[in-house]
């Protein structure tokens, strides 16, 4: 079963990323040649890497190769409906192509006993808590926490200029990185996350010459700090307490 997905993905990532040029992206927002074209180069690389056994899964190439020229022209009227929002897009085609591959595999060898179990089990639910309460919850918790502070005309002036959404991304990926670290013991990780994040602002702190913006990035970073080092541990103490 492992082997067969494994092959249907190295397939997939040959033919979306490595033989797919960023001019057929283009042109087959326009010219649907384009995109059977790149259908075609997926229904190659399957047959080449399910060689020789190929002819036993030939409804399973076809089925594969009908479900990703249905997702890429959902994808081409998607984008037309939403422009602005091209990484949502790109995540859920990847996502509904990774679908149509785990589908095929089990269709092929049915679903493993005990996977929904696994997929279910406390040790997974926990995880999953965590990585709402670091990626959702805590942004929310932080806007409003810093509600009363964002309506300073001085703070939104040093905040010109920024990246939409840069310093809620950055937040989120620190936080998991903070969970992370925790998770397998590199504490020194922390400081070092710290002491790198520190460098970096650094120069904006010293060009502001301004200590509400400086009070203000430093409650942030210490705040984002806190909640991922209490998430973390806490994620910890009950995998610990499950297993």
């Amino acid at each position: 079963m492992l082997t067969l997905f494994l092959k249907l993905l190295l397939a997939h990532l040959l033919g979306d990323f490595v033989l797919q040029p960023r001019s057929w992206v283009i042109k087959r927002r326009d010219n649907v040649f384009y995109l059977l074209l790149h259908v075609l180069v997926h229904v190659l690389l399957l047959t080449a890497v399910l060689y020789p056994s190929w002819p036993q899964y030939g409804l399973l190439i076809l089925g594969i190769g009908c479900a990703h020229l249905a997702i890429d022209s959902l994808k081409i009227w998607w984008e037309k409906l939403w422009p602005y929002k091209p990484v949502f897009l790109f995540a859920l085609d990847q996502f509904l192509h990774l679908a149509v591959l785990i589908t095929a595999t089990f269709y092929c060898f049915g679903v493993p006993p005990g996977l929904w179990e696994h997929l279910l089990s406390d040790q997974a639910i926990v995880c999953v808590i965590a990585f709402l309460l670091i990626a959702v919850v805590s942004p929310i918790f932080l806007r409003v926490f810093f509600s009363k502070w964002n309506q300073e005309n001085e703070l939104n002036d040093q905040r010109k200029g920024t990246l939409i959404d840069a310093g809620m991304l950055i937040g989120i990926m620190e936080r998991l990185i903070i969970v992370l670290f925790i998770q397998v013991g590199f504490l020194s990780g922390i400081g070092f996350l710290l002491a790198a994040k520190s460098i970096f602002r650094f120069g904006d702190l010293k060009n502001a010459k301004d200590t509400k913006f400086t009070e203000y990035v430093l409650v942030g970073t210490l705040s984002s700090f806190t909640i991922a080092i209490i998430v973390g541990y806490l994620l910890r103490l009950a995998l610990r307490y499950i297993s």
